[in-house]
């Protein structure tokens, strides 16, 4: 069983996220995909079409690349109310499916904290009854943390100007997310009201700022990466085919066929990195768990006090 409430150091921090998921990985994904697989699915559906609406359009009554321009303003013209449509429904599925998504490894690492395997059921029980407190955090913060976020953000690139800014960037981005996250575990969590949850969020990250920072800036630049590389596989099969297309058939410019493909290949990009990106964000969710139970740790001791548990267990 994977061991929670232990003190950790950088190194272990990024170390033991990938061995929780060496050692769980498969229990985990099995039911985070049970869970949100049908959400994601229908996410992705919804950019499907989206994307086919804008492909039509690029091309629609139109052979020639000079054309496209004036038909496609007027395809948008003619569907415009489907376009909305769509659009609302997508923003209100990813806001949805973000949700679930951040609060599955909330509840997942609450039930190992007690037990080494438990069911779907489980997790999903424990999103069920802490959903009033999921959407006041998330609208909560809308109109609290975020302001603060951008203030920060903003006092942050306009030191870029005087070059002290982009190492600050580095800085306060990973600062930023782990300090929400670090929040929304411990009032997910405990029985705490939102201010309080964001003031022990906060204490948290003072706590061991650099290593917190530190490995929450390496998972986060380790998912980029490889969602990046897996993300602009298809992208670059359609740049490659649409160059060689070009050079091989039509040396005077490309046609609808070559233009479509490439569409279709953009198309695929964007699913794909929708998919890879839920997947993938997981690493950084998990980190900053383990980061909120090896802070408390430092200050609750609850392995020791396990300890002595067991000491008088035996005894008996």
């Amino acid at each position: 069983m994977f061991q929670l409430f232990k003190k950790r150091n950088f190194s272990e921090l990024v170390g033991d996220t990938f061995t929780f998921f060496k050692m769980h990985g498969k229990h985990y994904y099995r039911n985070y995909f049970i869970v949100n697989g049908g959400f994601l699915l229908v996410l992705l559906v919804l950019v499907y079409f989206i994307m086919k609406v804008f492909f039509e359009g690029m091309f629609s009554n139109s052979g020639e690349m000079n054309a496209v321009g004036n038909n496609f303003d007027a395809y948008i013209n003619d569907n415009l109310t489907l376009i909305i449509t769509l659009g609302i429904i997508t923003a209100i599925c990813i806001l949805f499916l973000s949700l679930l998504s951040y609060a599955f490894p909330v509840a997942y690492l609450k039930l190992l904290e007690k037990k080494p395997d438990f069911e779907t059921r489980e997790i999903v029980n424990i999103i069920k009854s802490k959903v009033g407190k999921i959407i006041i955090f998330f609208i909560t913060s809308l109109f609290v943390f975020i302001p603060i976020m951008l203030i920060v953000f903003g006092l942050s690139f306009v030191l870029v100007f005087l070059l002290i800014g982009i190492p600050l960037l580095m800085i306060v981005i990973p600062a930023m997310m782990s300090w929400y996250s670090l929040s929304f575990y411990d009032y997910i969590s405990t029985e705490k009201g939102y201010f309080e949850s964001l003031g022990t969020g906060f204490t948290l990250l003072k706590q061991k700022f650099w290593p917190t920072v530190g490995s929450t800036a390496v998972m986060y630049l380790i998912m980029q990466i490889v969602v990046g590389f897996i993300a602009m596989i298809p992208y670059m099969i359609g740049i490659f085919s649409f160059i060689t297309a070009i050079e091989t058939q039509n040396p005077t410019g490309p046609g609808t066929e070559q233009l479509s493909f490439l569409m279709i290949m953009m198309g695929l990009t964007m699913i794909l990195s929708i998919l890879v990106n839920f997947i993938f964000q997981n690493f950084i969710l998990v980190n900053q768990g383990i980061i909120y139970y090896s802070l408390r740790e430092e200050n609750e001791n609850n392995m020791q006090k396990s300890e002595i548990d067991l000491i008088g267990t035996q005894s008996e």
